[in-house]
């Protein structure tokens, strides 16, 4: 809204004689409002984000090579020994 319409719509509500309870559900229900619209901006950017990322490695093939270095750590057979690190 640009600020001809913010002043109209002030005036207006003015104009309604507001009770100080009306006035304060009023603003919460705008402060919610806006409080919504700042959290759904905020996860838009964090999913604009991870999907830039998507396919990083498709024309590359160092992704195979540590989904491989991955698995084979994962099926190695050698016993691991527990160090105390108090020492």
């Amino acid at each position: 809204m640009n600020s001809v319409s913010l002043n109209n719509l002030w005036i207006y509500l003015k104009g309604l004689s507001l009770t100080a309870s009306n006035q304060r559900w009023l603003g919460k229900r705008l402060l919610e409002a806006s409080e919504s619209n700042e959290l759904d901006s905020v996860e838009c950017e964090k999913l604009n984000k991870l999907n830039a990322l998507f396919g990083i490695w498709a024309d590359n093939d160092d992704g195979e090579k540590i989904e491989q270095a991955v698995k084979e750590a994962r099926n190695a057979e050698y016993d691991r020994e527990i160090v105390s690190l108090d020492e």
